[in-house]
């Protein structure tokens, strides 16, 4: 049996959370439903809606991500904070 790969912030079992990103292009809080070991897939099921909309994705699918990331964005932690950014003054002449 195939194991999933070590990912960080996910863990791959039945009734975790993460974020997973549907068909169109939209961030959702979503839960595994289930596990398939032997095309290394799982079934999401994204909350709060009904559950003809599970998606099956390949377990190291870039459009599942983990649940933290909502709670800092809530909380209105920047993950770029320090990066620094360029600024240039578009009110001078040369």
């Amino acid at each position: 049996m195939k194991t999933p790969p070590d990912r960080s912030g996910i863990t791959f079992e039945v009734g975790a959370q993460l974020e997973a990103r549907d068909r169109h292009k939209n961030w959702y809080t979503a839960t595994i439903e289930k596990i398939d070991y032997d095309k290394e897939r799982v079934l999401i099921h994204y909350r709060q809606w009904s559950r003809r909309h599970n998606e099956w994705f390949q377990w190291s699918s870039p459009y599942l991500r983990p649940l933290e990331r909502v709670s800092l964005r809530r909380q209105g932690l920047n993950l770029y904070k320090y990066t620094p950014l360029l600024y240039i003054d578009s009110f001078t002449v040369f």
